[in-house]
């Protein structure tokens, strides 16, 4: 993720209301919702929404981008907060849920606008996973050395295991199955021999 060029106040203003507008107008009406709906919605023209975004493919790019960035930047504030680890890590991994669950449309509009041979993934996907789990370590290493999440749990397993869990049924019960699978990555005591 490359960080965002400075900008006018003005033009900076007209690129937050394009992403919020992009991702509202995307989620409502789906892969086919047009650049012109989107500038509307924005309150802007085709004009500046071609001046920020050059094609739908960029646009839709900047959206998922800027989801990945405020995740990233909420697990690096949670890792540094003071608090309990483990808590920590169960508010974000929540955040990567609802993230994952309310991206499905915008997903969709992104690769179908990355036509990619073969069905290889985009660059841009690892690209983000990557900066997911780099975001994560350290979260996952405090609730480790706080005895909050098993020691033998890495962070790819875990994210693989959180993004399962968003995607399996519908965006509803994905709450109550990360509650299930969190009660399976917390450390076990060992049974007591004497029993």
């Amino acid at each position: 993720m490359v960080p965002p060029p400075s900008r006018r106040a003005d033009a900076q203003r007209n690129r937050e209301r394009l992403l919020a507008a992009a991702e509202a107008v995307l989620n409502e009406r789906g892969v086919t919702a047009s650049l012109d709906d989107i500038a509307k919605a924005a309150g802007v023209g085709n004009a500046t929404l071609y001046r920020h975004f050059a094609t739908r493919e960029t646009l839709i790019e900047a959206v998922y981008d800027q989801r990945i960035r405020t995740l990233c930047e909420s697990a690096e504030r949670l890792s540094v907060a003071a608090g309990e680890p483990g808590a920590s890590l169960l508010v974000w991994l929540r955040q990567v849920v609802v993230h994952i669950t309310e991206s499905r449309v915008l997903g969709e509009a992104f690769l179908a606008e990355r036509k990619e041979p073969g069905g290889v993934e985009p660059p841009q996907i690892a690209e983000w996973h990557h900066a997911i789990h780099v975001a994560a370590a350290p979260l996952v290493a405090r609730a480790q050395d706080a005895g909050a999440v098993r020691a033998d749990l890495d962070v790819l397993e875990l994210m693989a295991l959180t993004t399962a869990v968003a995607r399996a049924g519908n965006p509803s019960q994905a709450e109550r199955f990360l509650d299930v699978l969190l009660d399976g990555v917390v450390p076990r005591s060992a049974p007591d021999s004497d029993s």
